[in-house]
């Protein structure tokens, strides 16, 4: 019959076992004889059986299946995250569902609500809002574990992530050397909360001696390039004109990039880069450019071990921890590399 769904009862029926022993030999289950399993598992492919999932889930109260929200799709650095999540989760024996928030609370909570009507085993997130994760928190206290792969300074959720005020940091030193003494910041996380680099931006500022005034920060509308383009315009027009731009995504940098080769600005003789994250673009564009790695593979990896831990070992786990994972600059054309005169 068209559309018709095999059953374990089938497989029973044309194998003369019962369905108790289909059922081990489907789990590939040693207490069966080889032979008896060899019968069974060809009976099944003869037959087309799938496993129902949804019923094996209401059976052990697990679904081997983790839901991850990310902020942006568009995104390189989590789309690679994501491909990386994906992985580990499937040698591990799980399927990931998937949801995109857009940087929205209200998308995130029903992102989260959806996983949860389909009773996920546990939820990795990057947070929409750094201000605003009760929602989140409420998620995990409720019995589904929660692991965050941005920081949230003062929630009580286990996070693995980088850590955004070292790179910062490492950026802005490395211009403070080389004499850059009004530098322009791109940064698109602060309108939702996040000051992490801002901060790491002004300790390196306030380390070479400079006053609050040599940091100059703009709000992008946006994270894509067209937003680092449109915004180059505010930057230059501001006085006295800065001689160095550190962007919080390489997407914002490249933007800047092609503003600047559009209006006759020589890169890094007249105007230094840099940008955040290491994406592929940034070593292989006209200009290679000066980036902080974003170790996606590493946090990815490690955010999947602990939050597979945490279900399937929770007594070896002990109260919500943050693990920062400190960056590397990647020094490229687009800064220049040696220290040098103040600008």
């Amino acid at each position: 019959m068209a559309g018709y769904r095999a059953r374990l009862k089938d497989i029973a029926e044309a194998t003369g076992f019962s369905a108790n022993t289909v059922s081990l030999a489907l789990r590939g289950s040693p207490r069966l004889p080889k032979e008896t399993r060899e019968r069974i598992l060809e009976a099944a492919e003869r037959l087309n059986y799938s496993p129902n999932h949804i019923a094996r889930s209401l059976v052990h109260s697990t679904t081997r299946t983790i839901g991850l929200v990310l902020t942006d799709i568009m995104n390189p650095t989590l789309t690679l995250a994501a491909r990386t999540i994906e992985r580990e989760l499937s040698r591990a024996g799980y399927a990931m569902m998937f949801a995109a928030s857009d940087s929205s609370v209200e998308n995130e909570r029903l992102a989260i609500e959806l996983f949860l009507s389909y009773q996920v085993d546990g939820m990795l997130i990057y947070p929409a809002d750094h201000r605003e994760f009760g929602h989140i928190e409420a998620a995990d206290r409720a019995g589904t574990p929660v692991l965050l792969l941005v920081e949230l300074p003062g929630s009580s959720l286990d996070t693995v992530a980088i850590d955004d005020r070292i790179g910062a940091y490492k950026a802005f030193r490395l211009l403070c050397q080389q004499g850059h003494r009004r530098i322009a910041m791109l940064d698109g996380g602060r309108g939702l909360g996040n000051f992490d680099k801002m901060h790491g931006a002004q300790k390196a500022i306030g380390e070479a001696g400079l006053s609050d005034e040599a940091l100059i920060v703009f709000e992008p509308e946006g994270h894509a390039p067209v937003h680092g383009f449109a915004a180059m315009r505010r930057v230059m027009a501001s006085e006295p004109r800065p001689t160095a731009l550190f962007a919080s995504t390489d997407s914002l940098a490249v933007g800047a990039l092609h503003w600047c080769r559009e209006n006759g600005l020589a890169v890094p003789r007249d105007f230094a880069v840099i940008g955040y994250d290491n994406t592929e673009i940034s070593q292989y564009g006209a200009l290679p450019l000066t980036t902080v790695n974003y170790a996606a593979d590493e946090i990815s990896k490690i955010g999947v071990y602990r939050i597979l831990q945490r279900i399937e070992r929770p007594e070896t786990c002990g109260a919500p921890c943050v693990t920062l994972i400190e960056p590397e600059l990647v020094v490229r054309a687009s800064s220049g590399s040696e220290p040098g005169p103040a600008r």
